[in-house]
């Protein structure tokens, strides 16, 4: 990891500047090789910018550029960092790269991250978050991935891992002084230890199940007979004419998928075909469709106009991610609608608001999220999940006085499941798994 690397960090194409960033132990005397005024480079301090001009290998002036001139240990990476801006010319810029790279290697993806992971200065949970937000979809997923890279989750992750080492330590050293005449371990102080750390793991764990949904999209299935209003909705909801609306039965054969936020979370919003009986080959497909897309949905929207009668038998398998909707508030003003039920209008200016708080609400999203620590992340989701089976075991194996060896045993998978979010022990497997899904210049 010692060679110097480089790539361009802005994104392609014509601009007022584009960015290249090198970075390795020489970086600075190298990019000085080719940039007059060479001494005002390499004495420069850290954390300043220089101007002057760049040259290539035949001395052919290129561009008058800035750099940003970065020293070890304080960069992005860890390493010397020099940063050069030079007008936003795709081919200039690859001029630029061509003649750097006569020197470096262009940086694999995610290669200046994995230095910056590698080199300590952040957890790998930190690094997966610099991704997540370059990826953010909506301002609330932004939000988590910052409050992921401002390390909130790594700290509240070792807090934790600090209490299961405390909690094995006294397991420790009731097992080496065991044949000596000492006073006993307090179990009642170590079993109190282990709930704190579980209700602990176990209400992070809950939170991330919702926050799984910040960084993948919530996906909502709009559902109902035909002529329910759903392409109404599903315009209304996106603001748009994307749906085909007409007062013809059927008008929808095939699902529709758009995304929108809602309140700042990233939805996955389909218009499904009308559910009814239908000898038409191509409908009777569309509702199959629809019917697959209602079983994976995180919410489901049925929507009905008139008045309620009563849902389908199978449909009682979906009553926990179901909300009813009463559409078409303005044509149905005396409509009475039953407990539970959400009234809409999509020709009302606020028709759509009960129904947004109502999405919210099921689904257990906060309004704002707060500087605290969220997971966001499956990887990071299942090894939580492993520590809390361990941390669960040790304290059966307390409650049960299977001995301090099963205990400390459990507590130590725990610790360790922890370990994986942040990187302590990584394998080059996961790594590269990792870090293949960044672009390159990150």
């Amino acid at each position: 990891m010692n060679d110097i690397i480089c790539a361009r960090i802005t994104a392609p194409g014509t601009a007022a500047i584009a960015v290249i960033r090198i970075s390795g132990t020489g970086s600075i005397p190298l990019v000085a090789k080719y940039f007059r005024p060479a001494k005002r480079l390499l004495k420069a301090p850290a954390n300043t910018v220089v101007f002057g001009t760049f040259y290539d290998a035949d001395e052919t002036a290129l561009d008058e550029v800035l750099l940003t001139v970065f020293q070890a240990p304080k960069s992005y990476t860890g390493e010397d960092t020099v940063e050069l801006s030079c007008h936003g010319n795709p081919a200039l810029a690859d001029r630029i790269l061509t003649t750097l790279l006569s020197q470096a290697r262009l940086a694999n993806p995610g290669e200046f991250t994995l230095r910056a992971y590698l080199n300590g200065k952040m957890d790998l949970s930190q690094a997966e978050a610099v991704n997540d937000l370059i990826l953010a979809n909506s301002s609330k997923a932004e939000t988590a991935a910052l409050m992921q890279i401002k390390g909130y989750l790594g700290k509240h992750l070792a807090e934790i891992m600090q209490d299961i080492q405390d909690a094995r330590l006294r397991c420790e050293l009731a097992i080496d002084f065991s044949d000596q005449d000492l006073p006993q371990i307090d179990l009642k102080d170590l079993a109190q230890r282990i709930d704190t750390i579980l209700s602990t793991a176990r209400a992070l764990k809950e939170e991330g199940e919702s926050g799984i949904k910040l960084r993948e999209g919530i996906k909502i299935c709009l559902a109902g007979a035909p002529n329910s209003g759903k392409s109404s909705l599903f315009n209304a909801f996106l603001k748009q004419n994307r749906a085909i609306v007409t007062a013809v039965p059927g008008t929808t054969r095939d699902y529709l998928e758009e995304s929108f936020s809602l309140s700042g979370y990233p939805i996955l919003l389909y218009d499904t075909a009308g559910l009814r009986e239908s000898e038409d080959e191509i409908e009777k497909e569309g509702i199959a469709r629809s019917y697959a897309l209602i079983k994976n949905a995180d919410l489901i929207l049925y929507l009905y106009e008139g008045n309620f009668t009563q849902l389908p038998e199978d449909w009682q398998a979906y009553k926990d991610k179901l909300i009813l909707v009463a559409t078409k508030a303005d044509i149905f003003p005396e409509r009475r609608i039953p407990p539970g039920h959400v009234e809409t209008s999509v020709i009302d200016q606020n028709g759509l608001k009960a129904l947004s708080d109502a999405i919210l609400k099921h689904l257990k999203l906060p309004t704002v999220i707060l500087e605290h620590p969220l997971i966001t992340n499956v990887r990071h989701l299942a090894a939580l999940s492993r520590s809390i089976t361990a941390l669960e075991a040790a304290q059966s194996a307390l409650t049960q006085e299977l001995g301090f060896e099963f205990i400390a045993f459990e507590l130590i998978s725990a610790h360790s499941a922890l370990e994986e979010i942040l990187g302590l022990v990584p394998s080059d497997e996961l790594l590269n798994k990792i870090f293949d899904e960044f672009c390159i210049g990150k």
